[in-house]
């Protein structure tokens, strides 16, 4: 009896063992199956050192709207061939080149669909020449830590931050340059404003740098508010094609003309054309020298072509 006990020690023993040993391995699989997913939703994309401040183009593809196209030219940004904000593109630039990393959510094509990435819904965006970009963006929908993004032909879905990119969502129209004229006021010798077949008003500084019409003393409050518009005339909206091949230009209902100070002889003056439609509670104006058409706002267009009895405080 006593010499059985050893064995059955040693037998039990290896029972133990040979359980011990199966609860660590099963141990060991789970941790490397949540090792291995924590690694994964850890990974991240640099997406700023694949943007070059550099870039001369950009390319924005709604899905279900015309290509934005952002070019680099001579006089400034343009967007789709308008004058663009300057300062929007360039702020769209710096803000790329410092983009967060952003983290891996997703590795299943299974999910574009859902995420907004795949290549038929997403927001192609291109920088660099079209023909060959230095980097393409997918920019997908939102989640709750930001916004979904994808490169293409890679089916690893990763996350931004909303505010870093949000610009990317900017609308045609938010691009363009709202300003339709921007004048030195303190350099303005001579205001002339002619409306239809009446008399033009010319409104002109005298030794004092007062503002005489006619000889007669500007309202101050007027010239005031005229000059503060000229000084930065922004438009109020830009009107569709069909309104503005309505519009005869030639035949004005009204006229602008700004004469600045300077040392040189018959220095053109800076005009203003309007055009009232009656389909329209606006204006539509655009400079004389320019083709583009803008719309402002009846009040501040009357503003701009006051008659003499408004400029000399009597209306």
């Amino acid at each position: 009896m006593v010499s059985d006990e050893p064995g059955k020690r040693r037998a039990v023993t290896r029972r133990q063992l040979g359980f011990l040993f199966g609860v660590l391995a099963a141990l060991s699989a789970v941790w490397l199956s949540v090792r291995d997913r924590s690694s994964s939703t850890g990974e991240s994309l640099d997406l700023g050192s694949q943007i070059e401040l550099s870039v001369s183009e950009i390319r924005i593809t709604p899905p279900d709207a015309p290509v934005i196209r952002l070019q680099l030219a001579a006089e400034g940004w343009t967007v789709n061939g308008y004058p663009a904000t300057d300062s929007l593109v360039e702020d769209l630039l710096a803000q790329l080149d410092t983009l967060p990393k952003a983290r891996l959510v997703a590795q299943n094509p299974a999910t574009h669909e859902r995420m907004g990435v795949a290549a038929e819904m997403a927001i192609r965006v291109e920088l660099g020449p079209a023909t060959d970009p230095d980097a393409v963006l997918l920019l997908g929908g939102s989640g709750p830590e930001g916004r979904f993004i994808r490169l293409p032909d890679q089916p690893e879905v990763f996350v931004v931050p909303e505010s870093a990119i949000q610009d990317l969502g900017r609308a045609e129209l938010r691009w363009r340059d709202p300003t339709i004229v921007a004048v030195d006021t303190a350099a303005l010798a001579r205001i002339v404003i002619r409306r239809g077949s009446s008399r033009p008003v010319a409104v002109s500084r005298d030794e004092t740098r007062a503002w005489l019409v006619d000889g007669t003393a500007a309202d101050t409050m007027v010239m005031r508010l005229l000059l503060e518009s000229v000084a930065d005339l922004r438009t109020t909206g830009f009107p569709a094609d069909s309104f503005v091949f309505a519009v005869d230009f030639d035949q004005p209902s009204a006229i602008l003309e700004l004469y600045v100070e300077s040392g040189l002889p018959n220095t053109p003056p800076v005009s203003l054309l309007f055009a009232s439609i009656p389909t329209r509670s606006d204006v539509l104006v655009r400079r004389a020298d320019n083709p583009i058409v803008y719309a402002i706002d009846s009040r501040r267009a009357n503003l701009l072509t006051s008659g003499r009895s408004r400029l000399i405080g009597q209306e």
